[in-house]
């Protein structure tokens, strides 16, 4: 539980939701009853969920973890590779817990800052919507937003035009008009009120499961942890094969993902995971990369695997160090990677990508756990 203070409210305002870690659903609805009460209007959707629905052919989105997000040290990072004609062929949608009625005053507020953009002051763009998710996804309230670089509390209102009724009632948030890379936290929407606070919550949580920090005792006390060693929040994709979330209850964090790849002959880049590293990084900082995987079966004569992993940055020119190539074997094994960071990295400004194509094979990957070493 996280205990927050609400701002431009008039009176300082107490409030208690779920924390980043999963809570009880009775807790979680008396959190949320408990901030609907000191917010104006009606709460109308959950501000500690940010694991929102994302489309787009050009789009990435995954979930960044840090203590110095407002909001609650979580938000979702929205990459749009290539610039659409149209704002609406990328976005996300905040979906509705409540219906809001035709006339109502509706408001939402949420955190957000642009890390990269292709614009001519480097500031992202986003419109909001209010909608339904519905064809022919009738709304009203559209409004442009110019997101800066530093994290900021944004608000747009609007008189409901049409019932935005519970089931598919949404907050379109678009964004594929320009190459960029936005982030965006916590959100709040209220019907009844014009405003929420002048600067947004200080700090509420928003939640991101996160499963309960295991690791082989050979790499306890190794160094400062930056990234979060499960699944949850990690990117998978590719263009050939397969990747198939699995229960693994005999490994570090209980959890793998199976790649499988069918035939010879496709790019090893062609299927991979891609895992954020929350931390800062500074130049010249030491790291280890220890990664928990096995293979299942291989075309390879020698019966392993073939990986490889690079360390690379989140925004252009999206350079890269720590390339490395390595075979796994059947059983579970630590494969560890020690490097240099040859420059600083903000946190969210890196990742690890692993890749699993190239050959017939498939491949187990556990826990990954990327250290700063002490």
């Amino acid at each position: 539980m996280v205990i927050a203070k609400m701002r431009g409210l008039g009176a300082a305002c107490l409030f208690a939701i779920g924390a980043i870690t999963s809570a009880p659903a009775a807790a979680q609805e008396a959190d949320l009853a408990a901030l609907d009460a000191q917010l104006p209007g009606d709460l109308v959707n959950d501000p500690s969920a940010i694991d929102w629905e994302s489309y787009g052919a050009d789009l990435s989105a995954s979930a960044v973890i840090d203590e110095s997000i407002p909001g609650g040290g979580a938000a979702r990072r929205f990459e749009v590779r290539r610039a659409a004609e149209f704002i609406y062929t990328a976005g996300t949608n905040i979906p509705l817990t409540k219906s809001v009625n035709r006339g109502d005053t509706v408001t939402i507020g949420f955190y957000a800052r642009t890390i990269e953009a292709q614009t001519d002051d480097g500031k992202g763009v986003l419109r909001v919507r209010f909608q339904q998710n519905v064809e022919p996804y009738p709304g009203f309230g559209e409004q442009t937003v110019t997101i800066g670089k530093e994290w900021e509390w944004y608000e747009v209102t609007a008189e409901a035009e049409q019932k935005l009724r519970k089931k598919d009632g949404i907050v379109a948030v678009q964004f594929g008009r320009t190459r960029q890379i936005i982030e965006i936290g916590q959100a709040i929407v209220v019907s009844g009120a014009s405003k929420i606070a002048d600067q947004g919550p200080v700090v509420a949580a928003a939640r991101v499961e996160i499963p309960e920090l295991e690791m082989p005792e050979t790499i306890e006390g190794l160094g400062t942890l930056i990234n979060d060693p499960g699944q949850a929040v990690w990117k998978f994709g590719g263009s050939v094969g397969n990747h198939i979330s699995r229960d693994e209850p005999e490994i570090w964090m209980m959890k793998a993902t199976r790649f499988e790849v069918a035939s010879d002959g496709s790019q090893l880049t062609d299927l991979s995971a891609t895992i954020p590293i929350n931390q800062a990084i500074a130049k010249d900082d030491n790291l280890e990369v220890v990664i928990v995987a096995r293979t299942i079966s291989t075309s390879a004569p020698d019966g392993k695997g073939v990986a490889a992993s690079r360390i690379q940055g989140t925004a252009p020119p999206f350079e890269s160090f720590a390339a490395n190539r390595f075979k796994i074997g059947s059983n579970w094994q630590l494969l560890r990677i020690k490097t240099t960071a040859p420059r600083a990295y903000t946190p969210g400004g890196s990742e690890l990508q692993l890749y699993f194509a190239g050959s017939q094979q498939v491949i187990d990957l556990g826990p990954v756990y990327v250290f700063k070493l002490d």
